[in-house]
């Protein structure tokens, strides 16, 4: 069995985690326990005692309060980085500090690191050290968006002409996942990005903006980022605006909507919703990562990583810190 070290023992963790559903489908710890390959052989967090709160909930024989020694004792194979956003960077650098027990796939929480310059260095400490950082873009291992995105390639629903989406919780921390997502799955890039709103949300070091940009530098597709207050409640949308008709994925992935184009009884064109009932899909992407990362230590086999290593991901770092940029972040 592979061994696992969990660095950062909070929610997504799973401390927290009081439901069989969360446990088994969401937090790191309940899912590399139950895939048979893997050991969670130990934890370490700053607060000790609640990386040994964290190993008794959890039954982990190992935790500490020190990176570079649970390295040393335990040798894993691989370490999860689910710590603070702002510590991340500094975190991985530990976990590659003692060169002799490096592991073999580092999984990293996002958003990977804060700018441009931890960016560029985490790439070169990957490449130096041949060990693959993976980042939880959850949403690449999504089944849903990984057969949305063929289904995009092979013409299904026509041309992307508009895409509009809503998010909570700042710009950098979850409008990432959009950005990354909108990415993907239309393998465009996106050009100038305008910030026409903060939201009033308490947020101070990570605002949550509303953003009008565009995707394809030739053709310009609009896309919007509706920046929402998480304290009325949590809502990630995002609708996609074919020549073919319509895409509404609502509610975290749970309302899935396809509207196509069809010319009524006198001769309109209307948008009529049509089954994507075959599109229903288990498991969810934490366990796909997880297998993904299993195959990869069998056999060497990156397929399975569903192009979430650092460098797939960059450009979706860099195009978030162009808002930044722009707003003095």
């Amino acid at each position: 069995m592979y061994k696992v070290l969990i660095i950062g023992c909070g929610r997504i963790a799973g401390h927290f985690s009081d439901s069989e559903i969360d446990r088994s489908e969401v937090r790191h710890a309940w899912v590399f326990k139950s895939h048979e390959g893997f050991e969670v052989s130990g934890c370490v967090d700053a607060d000790r005692l609640r990386a040994e709160n964290f190993a008794g909930r959890v039954g982990i024989p190992y935790w500490g309060d020190d990176v570079g020694n649970a390295m040393v004792e335990l040798h894993p194979d691989v370490v999860v980085i689910a710590t603070p956003d702002e510590t991340h960077f500094e975190v991985v650098c530990q976990v590659f500090r003692q060169q002799s027990f490096c592991p073999r796939i580092v999984f990293l929480e996002k958003p990977a690191c804060a700018d441009r310059s931890e960016l560029d260095q985490l790439l070169d400490i990957s490449h130096e050290q041949a060990v693959p950082i993976v980042v939880n873009q959850s949403r690449r291992f999504h089944l849903f968006y990984q057969k949305l995105r063929a289904e995009i390639r092979k013409g299904r629903f026509g041309t992307l002409t508009q895409v509009d989406s809503v998010y909570y919780g700042g710009w950098r921390h979850n409008a990432v996942h959009l950005v990354d997502i909108i990415r993907y799955i239309s393998g465009l890039e996106f050009g100038k990005l305008d910030v026409l709103e903060t939201i009033s949300d308490g947020r101070v070091r990570d605002p949550t903006l509303t953003v009008r940009g565009a995707l394809d530098s030739r053709v310009k597709i609009p896309v919007w980022f509706h920046g929402w207050d998480e304290r009325i409640y949590q809502i990630f949308d995002l609708e996609f605006r074919f020549s073919k008709g319509r895409l509404r994925i609502g509610n975290f992935e749970r309302e899935i909507v396809w509207e196509e184009a069809q010319v009524n009884s006198v001769g309109e064109k209307v948008l009529k919703q049509c089954s994507l009932k075959s599109w229903e899909t288990k498991p969810e992407p934490l366990p796909n990562a997880v297998a993904g990362m299993y195959r990869y230590l069998q056999n060497g086999e990156t397929d399975g990583l569903c192009q979430c290593l650092l460098s797939d991901i960059a450009e979706s770092m860099r195009t978030t810190w162009k808002v930044g940029e722009i707003r003095n972040l």
